[in-house]
């Protein structure tokens, strides 16, 4: 039953992060201090830091209390997973954004309009792949092992470190080039709930994938221009199409840990 503490994380973070999206900048940054005080004591007399030695202490010191924290029950790894999956906290701009483009602000600026709507609706799919399907996946492949929270933290400490360390910029793609994949399958699978043939899709990448069956991807494939309600629908795959991931992962995750 263990690994039902991943969809009810999930529940919580949208809760979290959709009443405080400011919590997600919060952790990363907590994160990225934790990692500066492990650098401080891999400063050499030159002044330069040894971060390979620094990220590798960082992390098992990370996964090491994620560990311990964890064995205490089943609740408590779920409250370990809940602020990973930071990509819901991107939510409610985009919530702001149709509003404001549904109160008529760009009533007489129609092309503003629709590179707004495109725009918003482009920063979904990523928000999902990075933050809600590679936490996700890494916790329920580390579920049976008890090490959901740890490999959760590991890559979460990793993409708050990301900008500043090209080690930790390389593991992160690696992982969120498969969290692409498998939402692109699951939004392609999930199609139909906002009208569109599967067959008919385009692109390689979510976001790409995510305009397309949406219908304003700018090219043939297009079904109307881009309206504020695009976002809504745009959010509404993004969730339907991981929920459904989530479904799978539980369902061959139940086997594994009982």
């Amino acid at each position: 039953m263990r690994i039902f503490a991943i969809p009810a994380a999930l529940l919580i973070a949208c809760c979290l992060y959709l009443l405080l999206p400011r919590a997600a900048g919060c952790f990363e940054g907590m994160l990225r201090f934790f990692y500066a005080q492990a650098l401080r004591l891999f400063m050499g007399k030159s002044g330069a830091a040894d971060q390979k030695s620094a990220l590798a202490v960082y992390l098992l010191l990370l996964c090491g209390v994620c560990i311990l924290l964890g064995a205490i029950h089943p609740l408590a790894a779920m409250i370990l997973m809940t602020p990973l999956f930071t990509g819901l906290a991107s939510l409610p701009a985009c919530a702001h954004t149709e509003r404001e483009l549904d109160s008529g602000k760009y009533a007489n600026d129609i092309p503003s309009y629709e590179k707004i709507v495109r725009e918003s609706c482009l920063s979904v799919a990523p928000a999902f792949v990075r933050g809600v399907c590679a936490p996700m996946l890494l916790c329920a492949v580390g579920m049976p092992l008890r090490m959901a929270a740890p490999l959760g933290y590991a890559y979460a400490a990793l993409c708050a470190l990301s900008d500043q360390n090209d080690q930790a910029k390389r593991i992160t793609q690696a992982v969120q080039r498969i969290s692409d994949r498998l939402l692109v399958f699951f939004m392609t699978l999930c199609s139909g709930v906002t009208g569109r043939n599967p067959l008919r899709v385009r692109g390689n990448s979510a976001e790409v994938r995510l305009l397309s069956i949406v219908g304003i991807a700018g090219d043939g494939s297009d079904t109307h221009a881009p309206m504020a309600g695009d976002i809504a629908q745009a959010i509404f795959l993004c969730a339907f199409s991981t929920g459904l991931l989530c479904f799978a992962l539980c369902a061959v995750g139940f086997v594994l840990c009982r």
